[in-house]
């Protein structure tokens, strides 16, 4: 396979499932890294969950997953774990979503894997910081939503809580484990040295909410409520037309005049 694009040259091991982490090797994939998805037997189990033309071949599998090599490995048998440690002595990446304890346990934590190519990058995708109180815990988008005030905020919105119609935890945590994975291989790129890499999904989406809705509570004492007022009032929606909805934000003078002449025209007449 011919890879082309920014990333071209760069060897990713992938042990990542579901979709927080293939979203992110999908988009190394796109740029031109050479990804190597390594699933056991079974399969990943997002292989299921959406429809495909085939068994085992469904549309999020099928889009997070493109442009990748694939291997199937029974890391439970010595041969396929000396399979895997081949694939990492030439690698440039290493990233997976297993808990700590149990990668570690099948031999590739980090310390183990660095034992085998030491300049590699390591990156854990976690749903849960691994030294928090929760390291152990399953990670869901829904459930991640749920603990990091999405629903709230959205009940401040519309009057009832809900999540947001998209797998955004999934995905911004992927991003968020793309963008630390690229830093690394750029302080590799500067120093020659290898290191682990950690992102979890909830601490990942807490920071994210709190960027605008820490608000006044950012400050001790506290100067209002977690909430940024603008983006939770309930008049912040598409608005009604004759043949649709029509979404505006008029947010400064130049545009409330602009917007003022628009739908109230001196032609107009009373």
């Amino acid at each position: 396979m011919q890879h082309t694009g920014p990333l071209a040259g760069v060897r990713v091991i992938d042990l990542t499932a579901m979709v927080m982490g293939p979203y992110c090797t999908q988009i190394m994939a796109d740029m031109g890294a050479d990804v190597i998805k390594v699933e056991p037997p079974a399969g990943d189990n997002t292989r299921y969950i959406s429809v495909g033309p085939e068994e085992g071949m469904g549309g999020v599998f099928v889009n997070v997953n493109r442009g990748k090599r694939s291997v199937v490995l029974d890391l439970r048998a010595e041969s396929n774990k000396a399979a895997l440690r081949e694939l990492i002595a030439d690698a440039d990446v290493f990233i997976h979503s297993m808990r700590g304890k149990a990668v570690t346990a099948l031999g590739f934590g980090y310390e183990q894997v660095a034992a085998v190519n030491p300049g590699i990058v390591y990156t854990n995708c976690y749903g849960y910081g691994r030294r928090g109180p929760d390291a152990d815990r399953t990670a869901y988008d829904d459930t991640i939503q749920a603990e990091c005030g999405l629903p709230y905020v959205q009940q401040m919105l519309t009057g009832e809580p809900g999540y947001v119609g998209t797998i955004m935890a999934d995905k911004i945590a992927g991003m968020t484990a793309l963008y630390a994975t690229m830093m690394a291989l750029f302080h590799r790129e500067r120093t020659g040295e290898g290191q682990e890499v950690e992102v979890a999904m909830f601490e990942t989406m807490a920071a994210f909410m709190l960027v605008e809705h820490a608000n006044g509570a950012l400050f001790d004492p506290p100067l209002g409520t977690a909430a940024y007022p603008r983006a939770v009032t309930s008049e912040r929606t598409p608005y009604r037309t004759a043949d649709g909805y029509i979404s505006a934000l008029v947010y400064n003078d130049k545009q409330w005049n602009a917007f003022i002449a628009a739908v109230d025209p001196p032609w107009a007449g009373p």
